[in-house]
């Protein structure tokens, strides 16, 4: 497995492991698990508390397992849901999202109650009832209302995250029964306004490649599919656009009703949105930072870049003058032939927070030579073939790696496993324009996912929808990875969600693993940061393990799989010897460095990277607004589809919580205006 790692934001494997009769099957770390599910990890059984992929067995104290018992006889396989991947392995980049309180084992009574209500009050509530947000229920003789869809978790008046918003007393309403214990109680977790728990989703899966490449094997040539956008069709995309895009009328669609009277201004917005910046990291400059961070240049710019050029931007002549494409073609000589070195420049021009220009005395051609070489082994170990004996006469027996470097090369000298990498473009054995393959959160009407709305799958010619499968040098999986990315690219989710192929076919190759190298992960920091000195670890993070070093980007990108073991895993090994390499042949002194993550406890709320940027609905009372309504959004600690690193989410997720509606198929499905 060691081998066969792909950089990703969350784990999509599909290793199939052997089970004994009447054991529970073992955890797998790739698959996704719904409530009850039982696995074996570590010789003790755990049953899932709700969905959950990638979060290990007993790690986490109030986390999605529940330690039940040795040995239990495994339970009768249930119908997997439809966003399960069937396919080849992936690691992942982004962070496990974790609730906000610690889940909470309600009390469901064993059968209906028989107690109608009182006149004037809602019919009490019912554990096998589902409700959908708005409603309203009588329980204890308070009135409870449903922030989201919900079923079989009792209302509690002290649990403030839960599924349940307390109105308070009820005059004369209905009694209650009493309740007897279920062993497998519903858990509440934090609010995410929709039907799946976002506590446990990963936010970035992308898949990897299953098996490296033999000579006898040839793997399926990879079709050029699309073009990039052209120069006048592509904004300056620095701010979020102020008018929601239009989709396909396939997909959901987002309306508005009219403003309330009482509704906040847009000077009032803006003076909440700043008034969260304080709380969103260590200081009030941390999302002016993040925003520099992700700032983009115009495709004008980008497809103008060419090697050499005089008009080239500043970091890019910086990537040309610390690597040349001879080097370039010497690190990656059995790349397909779709990674090339304009490429690599052009994916580099659009982030200029890449291989930047720093003015405080720190070393600029330094850092962006170790950031090269930091990247660089990562692509080693997620997209290289990792064939000890492949040769140069082999690899050209492939069509999509015969570049013209392999000619030029020992024709019967193995290479490298460390020169290895770009191998893959695509996931292995997926077809560009296939709707086959899985990687799909796709809006199927009410109680879909709040991500399947706003980053709803695109279709193609057959009327299928795509499968976000892995694509480039950071095999990009999923449409609720795809969405932010292309969000952040051109300020709209459906340029990306609807042509999914530019992330391999086009110099996005490339970008897609800029973008993850700049974007931050909470409380994960950008590994900019981590290369750069711009984290610098607190008490906490020493506490941790956490030091700079290239073992704190491996925890960026894969940490809860390869990290914190007690001891180095052979992913991180790999990771390591490629670092060692292409430090070395840049230039780069990496002594005295972390190399490692084996002992490090990584990223954790407290640590001088953590930010809170991710924003849901305010259910905070207000007198001064009709029904006390809150009008605001919060800070949270989960993900969410809006964040303080966009400029105009804060509005968004305001308008979208109050005054939104989600219509499908010319029916509204969700309601946020009641």
């Amino acid at each position: 497995m060691s081998q066969l790692n792909r950089w990703m934001l969350a784990a999509i494997p599909a290793a199939i492991c052997s089970i004994q009769v009447m054991a529970a099957p073992a955890w797998n770390s790739s698959t996704a698990y719904t409530g009850g599910q039982i696995v074996t990890y570590a010789g003790q059984d755990y049953k899932a508390k709700w969905w959950t992929q990638n979060n290990v067995p007993g790690a986490e104290q109030w986390g999605p397992w529940e330690l039940i018992s040795s040995g239990t006889p495994a339970p009768t396989a249930t119908a997997k849901p439809a966003l399960v991947a069937t396919a080849t392995p992936a690691a992942t980049l982004a962070p496990t999202l974790a609730p906000t309180a610690a889940p909470t084992a309600t009390l469901a009574p064993t059968t209906a109650p028989t107690t109608p209500p009182t006149a004037g009050c809602a019919a009490t509530w019912n554990s096998s009832t589902a409700y959908q947000g708005g409603q309203q229920v009588v329980y204890n003789g308070n009135t409870f209302e449903a922030k989201w869809w919900v079923q079989g978790t009792a209302p509690s008046t002290t649990d403030q995250w839960g599924p349940w918003k307390n109105l308070g007393a009820c005059t004369g309403g209905g009694v209650q029964p009493t309740a007897t214990t279920k062993p497998t109680a519903t858990p509440t977790i934090a609010p995410t306004a929709t039907v799946t728990p976002t506590a446990t989703s990963k936010p970035t899966a992308t898949p990897v490649v299953t098996i490296a490449p033999t000579a006898t094997t040839k793997p399926t040539a990879t079709p050029v599919v699309t073009v990039a956008p052209t120069p006048t069709s592509t904004p300056v995309v620095t701010t979020a656009p102020t008018v929601t895009p239009v989709v396909a009328a396939y997909k959901p669609q987002i309306t508005y009703i009219a403003a309330p009277a009482g509704y906040p201004t847009d000077a009032q917005f803006t003076a909440a949105e700043q008034a969260l910046y304080s709380q969103a990291g260590a200081d009030s400059s941390t999302i002016d930072r993040i925003r520099e961070a992700l700032q983009v240049r115009p495709d004008s710019v980008v497809n103008a870049v060419a090697v050499g050029a005089a008009t080239n931007p500043d970091n890019v002549k910086r990537v040309e003058r610390v690597l040349s494409q001879a080097k370039f073609d010497y690190f990656f000589p059995v790349r397909n032939v779709k990674y090339t070195y304009e490429n690599l420049l052009k994916g580099v021009a659009k982030f200029p927070a890449y291989c930047a220009t720093y003015t405080d005395g720190r070393d600029s051609d330094l850092i962006c030579k170790k950031l090269l070489a930091t990247s660089f082994a990562h692509f080693a170990q997620e997209t290289g073939a990792n064939w000890p004996a492949l040769t140069p006469a082999t690899a050209r027996g492939y069509a999509d790696q015969n570049n013209a470097v392999l000619a030029t090369m020992e024709q019967n000298t193995a290479i490298p496993t460390f020169r290895q990498g770009l191998w893959f473009l695509r996931e292995q054995g997926m077809q560009e324009g296939s709707g086959v393959g899985g990687y799909q959160d796709c809006f199927n009407g009410a109680g879909g996912s709040i991500f399947s709305i706003f980053y709803p799958c695109g279709k193609n010619t057959k009327g299928e929808y795509f499968s976000y499968f892995g694509r480039g040098s950071k095999q990009l999986s999923w449409n609720y990875n795809y969405g932010p990315f292309s969000k952040s690219l051109y300020g709209d989710v459906n340029v990306l969600l609807d042509n999914p192929g530019l992330v391999a076919d086009s110099w996005m190759n490339f970008a897609s693993a800029i973008w993850f190298a700049v974007y931050p992960q909470s409380p994960k920091p950008p590994m900019t940061w981590v290369v750069d000195g711009t984290w610098k670890p607190n008490q906490v993070d020493i506490a941790n393990g956490m030091a700079p070093g290239f073992g704190a980007t491996t925890y960026i990108i894969n940490g809860g799989i390869e990290c914190g073991k007690g001891s180095e895993a052979s992913q991180s090994l790999n990771r390591i010897a490629a670092y060692k390499e292409f430090s070395k042949e840049l230039g780069v002194d990496i002594s005295g460095e972390q190399l490692t993550c084996g002992t490090s406890k990584g990223f954790t709320n407290g640590s001088a990277a953590a930010t809170k940027t991710y924003l849901d609905k305010g259910w905070n009372y207000n007198p001064n607004n009709p029904g006390g309504v809150s009008w605001s959004c919060q800070l949270a600690t989960y993900q969410t589809p809006f964040s303080l690193a966009n400029p105009g989410d804060y509005k968004a997720c305001v308008d979208y919580f109050f005054r939104g509606q989600v219509k499908f198929n010319g029916q509204v499905v969700v309601d946020n205006t009641k």
